[in-house]
């Protein structure tokens, strides 16, 4: 309650702004919905200057990240691009979170961390990164890992 929300994507994995407007279509239903300005920024994560320009604009007091490709199929044809997106830009968001002191974080993480299941329904109990099938499920384990490395070393928290 009170927030502002401050939305950035590059638009890999939506739709762009549609006859004339500023705002992506889902964002234009956030503002319908909610009655509030939603402040959007066209970027990737990747572009740690423009990254850093959003951070100084406003008072971030959280982020969730979502900024990572994610289909299984595509990611075995493209291993370098869902690497090169997800890892590289984890790294960036979180390096320019702890330049500026920000220290809350909520990351969408995936099942395909957990490989096969050894039972249903799958829960956190399964072992991560043994047994990933894809790079997609791998990209998103290694960014788990690099931020419970960074949490322990950090002002950046996982929360």
């Amino acid at each position: 309650v009170g927030y502002e929300v401050v939305v950035v994507d590059n638009f890999v994995n939506s739709v762009p702004p549609q006859n004339g407007s500023s705002l992506p279509p889902v964002l234009e239903r956030v503002q319908q919905i909610t009655g509030k300005t939603v402040h959007f920024h066209e970027l990737t994560l990747t572009d740690r200057e423009a990254l850093r320009k959003v951070f100084k604009t406003y008072k971030i007091d959280a982020v969730i990240h979502f900024a990572a490709l994610k289909a299984v199929g595509e990611s075995v044809k493209r291993p370098l691009d869902y690497y090169y997106n997800n890892l590289t830009g984890t790294v960036t968001l979180l390096q320019v979170m702890d330049e500026i002191g920000m220290r809350r974080l909520v990351f969408s993480s995936s099942s395909t961390v957990y490989g096969s299941a050894k039972y249903f329904p799958t829960d956190e109990e399964h072992t991560t990164g043994a047994g990933v099938t894809n790079p997609y499920g791998r990209s998103k384990y290694v960014c788990e890992e690099i931020m419970k490395d960074v949490a322990k070393t950090s002002k950046v928290e996982a929360l």
